[in-house]
């Protein structure tokens, strides 16, 4: 068999090389892709210099990434071989001049973005709120002060919250000066952001808008309201409630009738005389990240806000709530395990904080009212607007206002919110009906033998269910005061000893009980002797609110909405 040789792998063996591979002719650059490159060189380039001087850096980054290619795409162009001598002039003239004003553009860019690495992050979540909020996108690329003035005071969403409550653009938006210079609605007229600036800034301390210069002793405070936009009021110190919006005819009228439904679940107080006044009760639900089936105890039982709102028959809303004061929240957050359950000072705010914060959903429930009680619920806020109202997350929540509105709209004991610290522990954890494949099956078992159990309890006579309920009491004694001490050790370690500022002098203290209102007291723990006490343990929940808010007729679920809106009218049937 004759033996054939590959010469060539045999002269490398040996230690020959092969013949270098022939290098490619470089490429022949036609004058449409120079005029290409030139074009996007000229566009990029104008939005870099554009951006670069007061743009957020999220979208001056983006704006860095799509310029990156153009910078290969132009060495291909220098390297290349000219398909003519006007190609070679483009090149020498055009293609490298231009190359040169990019690469500096970029590198002014590309420095800001790296200088303010940090703030990228942040500038990245403000544009998606901007954008859900349906807000000019040229503000973020020309005026991004004004862009982080209005997220970081949240003014924006009272701007947007007010423009999709009125449905006009016209009365509540962020509009643009013909120049592209940002317009905000300030004491009834459309001022621009530069002249604001000059005027006020956000305290982010206070948590507050401010003026920079006042020549009173008192910090003058700004806020956001209907009609008049910007305006030197503050939502927690007032002379006197003020109403933050108004319905038009057709609006009023739609939730008065729709308030009428509550009668179909709840008895009507002051028959015969007329319901022309609405008292409303919201609150919303979020998931905050329980989303897992085995948490939905979890979530149900986290605590909501309820928020409040009066309207009046000429179409005017009052909307108030019970909430902290800033430095005293900042107390009670301080450190969750030694003093969230902190007493401290709250104020009715007007124009609640719920109103234009997003939700999974919103719950709102209509009473109606007669003028004189309606008269009722305002001389009542403003004689405790200025006093001092205690806030305890236990025993002196949101819920203690809403009890004194509710009590003067005539309804004092519908809502039943009082339950124990251990109930609501046991009622958040886990269910078995909530386990995949088989918490269905261990539900209806779970039922059946509850409505077994019902049964015998209904068709048990006193006389022989009293002795052993007493047997029981005696027996249960012991592990249920167990439990009552380790729930108010836990209340002890939570901060429920501490207080920010003491009670007013001459004030009485008040005993805890199940009063349904507003009580004065220190702080939940004031001896050692509390620790033993079952009130002391308990607390006002609500999830309950929420349960009987859904059972009323007069309810209305909003679902989660991308941009924030007061939700006061019934969505039409």
């Amino acid at each position: 068999m004759p033996i054939t040789l590959d010469l060539p792998n045999v002269l490398s063996y040996i230690g020959f090389s092969k013949e270098p591979e022939p290098v490619p002719p470089p490429e022949r650059i036609d004058i449409s892709k120079a005029v290409k490159w030139l074009s996007d060189c000229g566009a990029i380039r104008q939005k870099l210099d554009e951006l670069t001087p007061n743009a957020i850096y999220s979208l001056l980054d983006k704006q860095v990434e799509a310029a990156a290619p153009l910078i290969g795409e132009a060495q291909k162009l220098i390297d290349g071989q000219p398909c003519s001598p006007l190609m070679e002039r483009i090149i020498n003239h055009l293609v490298k001049r231009r190359f040169a004003e990019l690469q500096q553009s970029l590198n002014a860019a590309r420095a800001k973005c790296v200088q303010h690495a940090k703030e990228k992050d942040d500038d990245a979540k403000l544009e998606e709120k901007w954008q859900r909020l349906g807000l000019p996108m040229l503000v973020l690329e020309k005026h991004a002060d004004c862009a982080r003035f209005l997220i970081d005071s949240k003014l924006a969403f009272a701007i947007v919250g007010y423009r999709e409550t009125c449905r006009d653009p016209n009365l509540h938006d962020l509009k643009l000066d013909a120049d592209g210079h940002p317009l905000i609605k300030m004491q009834g007229r459309w001022v621009r952001w530069e002249a604001i600036n000059r005027e006020l800034h956000f305290v982010k301390e206070a948590d507050k808008i401010q003026s920079r210069n006042y020549s009173g002793n008192i910090v003058q405070t700004w806020n956001y309201f209907h009609q008049l936009g910007l305006v030197p009021q503050d939502r927690y110190n007032y002379p006197e409630i003020f109403p933050v919006y108004e319905l038009s005819q057709a609006d009023y009228d739609r939730v008065r009738q729709h308030a009428m439904k509550f009668y179909e679940t709840n008895p009507e107080k002051d028959i015969g005389i007329p319901k022309d006044c609405i008292v409303q009760f919201h609150t919303s639900e979020r998931s905050q990240g329980m989303t897992h089936p085995l948490l939905q105890n979890a979530r149900r039982n986290y605590p909501v806000h309820i928020a409040m709102r009066l309207i009046t028959p000429n179409g005017q809303v009052y909307s108030f709530g019970a909430m902290m004061i800033n430095d005293e929240m900042e107390f009670v957050f301080s450190d969750m395990l030694s003093t969230f359950l902190s007493t401290v000072n709250a104020k009715v705010t007007m124009l609640d904080y719920e109103e234009f914060r997003d939700y999974d959903e919103r719950i709102v429930t209509s009473i109606p009212l007669t003028s004189v009680r309606a008269q009722n619920i305002k001389d009542f806020l403003n004689q405790i607007h200025d006093k001092q109202l205690r806030f305890n997350y236990l025993k002196q929540n949101c819920s203690s206002l809403m009890f004194e509105i509710m009590r003067r709209a005539g309804y004092d004991n519908v809502v039943e919110m009082h339950t124990s610290g251990a109930a609501v522990f046991y009622d958040a954890l886990p269910s078995l009906r909530h386990l995949p494949y088989i918490g269905s099956t261990i539900g209806k078992v779970q039922d059946c033998f509850d409505a077994i159990f019902q049964t015998i309890k209904d068709w048990t006579p006193s006389l022989i269910s009293i002795p052993f309920t007493w047997i029981a009491n005696i027996l249960l004694y012991i592990p249920r005061k167990v439990n009552t001490i380790a729930i108010n050790l836990l209340v002890l370690k939570m901060g429920g000893s501490k207080m920010t500022t003491s009670l007013n002098e001459g004030v009485e203290e008040d005993e805890f009980y199940d009063k349904k209102g507003l009580l004065n007291f220190s702080k939940v723990i004031r001896s050692w002797t509390d620790i033993f006490k079952d009130e002391t343990a308990s607390l006002y929940h609500s999830k309950y609110f929420m349960d009987w808010q859904r059972a009323q007729r007069s309810t209305f679920t909003v679902a989660k909405k991308d941009r924030p809106k007061m939700e006061i009218v019934p969505p039409a049937a």
